[in-house]
C-alpha cells in the first residue's frame, strides 16, 4: 500500500485551479474580443497567470502601438525599430511589484504581418495600392518574483515606453481570484 504525499496533491489542485481559471479568463476574453474589434489601434491586452512566485504573462497589441508601422520592415529604419522594441520587450519585465523586483526566466515575441482580404471585383486597382496589412505582436514572458509580494500594487512600463498604447486591458489569474481593470497613459498601476 502506497501512501500520497499531501504536498503533491495540494500543489496538483493548486496547479489545477490556475489552469482552470486560464480557461475561464480566456473564455472570458474571447466573448469580449468578439465585441471589440480584433485589431485596434491605441488598444493593447496583458494577461497575467500568478502561481506562487511565477508570473506568466502574455502581451498583444497591433504593431502599430509597439513599432509605429504594421508591416514587414521595409527600410533599415524600421527594421532597428522593430529590432529595438524586440530587445526592450525580451529584456524588461511587463509588470513591477511595488516591494520589489522580478527576475526573468524567459521571454519571446512574436511579429506576424498579414495582408487583409481585398475586394477581386474592382481589377482596376493594382496589387499593391490595395492591399491593407495588419500585424500584431504577441510578447511572452515567464517571471519569477521572489522578494516581492506579488498580490499588492503593481505598475507597468508599457505605455510610458510605447505612448501609442492608450488604453491597456489587464486580466489575471491567481490561485484564489481573478480580475481585471483598464489603464491608461495617466495611470500605470493595478492591484490584484
Amino acid at each position: 500500500m502506497t501512501s500520497r504525499n499531501p504536498l503533491t496533491s495540494l500543489k496538483s489542485i493548486n496547479s489545477l485551479s490556475v489552469a482552470i481559471g486560464l480557461c475561464l479568463c480566456a473564455l472570458a476574453t474571447t466573448s469580449t474580443a468578439s465585441e471589440q474589434q480584433p485589431h485596434q489601434h491605441g488598444h493593447a491586452q496583458l494577461q497575467m497567470a500568478v502561481e506562487n512566485n511565477n508570473v506568466d504573462l502574455i502581451l498583444t497589441s497591433p504593431a502599430f502601438n509597439l513599432l509605429g508601422f504594421e508591416h514587414e520592415p521595409r527600410t533599415e529604419q524600421q527594421k532597428q525599430t522593430l529590432e529595438n522594441a524586440r530587445q526592450w520587450l525580451t529584456t524588461q519585465a511587463l509588470i513591477a511589484p511595488a516591494g520589489g523586483n522580478c527576475t526573468m526566466e524567459s521571454a519571446s515575441m512574436d511579429f506576424s504581418a498579414k495582408a487583409a482580404e481585398q475586394d477581386h471585383h474592382d481589377h482596376d486597382h493594382h496589387h499593391d495600392e490595395t492591399m491593407n496589412e495588419h500585424a500584431n505582436i504577441e510578447v511572452s514572458q515567464v517571471l519569477n518574483c521572489k522578494s516581492a509580494d506579488i498580490g499588492g500594487q503593481l505598475t507597468t512600463p508599457l505605455i510610458a515606453q510605447f505612448p501609442e498604447i492608450q488604453e491597456l486591458d489587464v486580466e489575471w489569474v491567481t490561485n484564489s481570484r481573478q480580475g481585471s481593470t483598464k489603464l491608461s497613459s495617466s495611470d500605470n498601476q493595478f492591484q490584484l
